[in-house]
């Protein structure tokens, strides 16, 4: 299972980040004018949040195993319907359906996997699972490579023939996880009581905490991508910038494991102010380029452990409220390129005082998680502590 859902973010990454790199290329192709080229690449981030809500409500009301399916079969449409686009308004709704496929699957993949790991694998496979984001490598390779070659239309229908075979896959998987766990009928349907979405007090609390965690770490991604595009633009680079994020989510993983999650967020601030003003002041060796390598390893930590944190902290709603948490903070940190414009921060080294700030409110928001962690059905060795809270 946890192969069909790395293999299914892999290409739902790719075909994201393909949009971007294929920015001027569709502008061309459709003849768009530079506000519905933005309108184009925001509805990618969009979708991803309305995706999250949507099929993460559906799985927790009708069952996780099953919308890992459907979102499948949705993700196909959308890619078909992206190849063979014929105006700005069929790319434009089929962008979106796809974008609402990469929602849905970050938030039902890491809810799925966060309840059949005990808590000592859990933020490892949490880790491993958002190595998927390396699709993105893909998509800057074949932007560079086979875009001459086969055009952009076959870019993204190079993708529909291992879905299918990855939905045949992840169906069998998905038959055989229900007839051997015995955690797997109970917790998929948890939610199918509710009628409405009423969340406690504390519930909104936590989830505001999410959510501000995923869009500041985010937001420090984002803009260093923005910040990329002033360096040197070689393959190696391309490669090397991408590369640079796994080392940082196993790190994550290893923290977590040593110090907790508290601790590992709070690191990971210190760290990001510290590069900061390094680089601002100038004694940061090699200057820009050291910068805008070591940051994908720094935020490799946030990007590995929210997945696995994400599902602790919520016993009700769970897929819908972690994956919204992450996927509505990476519309917020879309922003983040047009605030530092706006500002006129990205002169000068005014950019790496804006990274600093960030990270401060990371640090803020780490020494405020103090207990948010929930107990999951898999760690009670009782019994009727596990029925209390399935009942819940």
């Amino acid at each position: 299972m946890f192969g069909t859902s790395f293999v299914g973010l892999f290409f739902d990454y790719y075909d994201l980040y393909l949009f971007v790199y294929l920015e001027r290329t569709l502008a061309a192709a459709f003849g768009l004018t530079p506000v519905a080229s933005n309108v184009l690449q925001f509805s990618g981030l969009a979708g991803v949040g309305l995706g999250s809500l949507i099929f993460g409500y559906l799985a927790d009301r009708w069952g996780r195993e099953r919308m890992l399916v459907v979102v499948f079969v949705v993700y196909v449409v959308a890619l078909a319907g992206i190849s063979l686009a014929w105006n700005f308004g069929s790319l434009l709704s089929f962008r979106v359906l796809a974008s609402l496929a990469l929602g849905a699957e970050w938030g039902i993949s890491h809810a799925w996997m966060s309840e059949r790991v005990q808590r000592q694998a859990r933020y490892r496979f949490s880790a491993l699972l958002q190595f998927a984001i390396l699709g993105g490598l893909l998509a800057a390779l074949c932007s560079r490579f086979l875009l001459p070659v086969v055009g952009w239309r076959w870019l993204f229908a190079a993708s529909i023939l291992p879905i299918v075979l990855l939905s045949v896959w992840r169906w069998r998987c998905l038959a055989g996880c229900a007839k051997s766990s015995v955690d797997a009928e109970p917790r998929d349907q948890l939610g199918v009581g509710f009628k409405g979405i009423r969340l406690t007090r504390r519930e909104s609390a936590v989830f505001i905490r999410c959510l501000a965690l995923a869009s500041l770490t985010i937001a420090s991604g984002t803009l260093n991508v923005f910040f990329v595009k002033e360096l040197p633009q070689s393959t190696f680079y391309t490669v090397l910038f991408w590369a640079n994020v796994a080392p940082g989510m196993l790190l994550g993983a290893l923290v977590v494991r040593w110090c907790g999650v508290r601790r590992a967020v709070v690191g990971y601030a210190l760290g990001l102010i510290a590069l900061s003003l390094l680089a601002w002041s100038g004694f940061l060796p090699g200057g820009k380029l050291t910068f805008a390598l070591s940051l994908p390893i720094l935020n490799g930590i946030p990007f590995g452990l929210m997945g696995a944190y994400f599902n602790e902290v919520f016993s009700r709603f769970r897929t819908m409220l972690s994956g919204s948490a992450y996927n509505v903070g990476r519309i917020l940190a879309g922003f983040s390129p047009f605030l530092i414009t706006t500002l006129g921060l990205h002169q000068g080294v005014n950019y790496f005082l804006f990274s600093a700030f960030l990270g401060i409110g990371v640090c803020i928001i780490g020494w405020q998680m103090a207990d948010d962690r929930q107990q999951t059905p898999t760690e009670m060795s009782d019994p009727k502590d596990r029925a209390q809270l399935l009942a819940k």
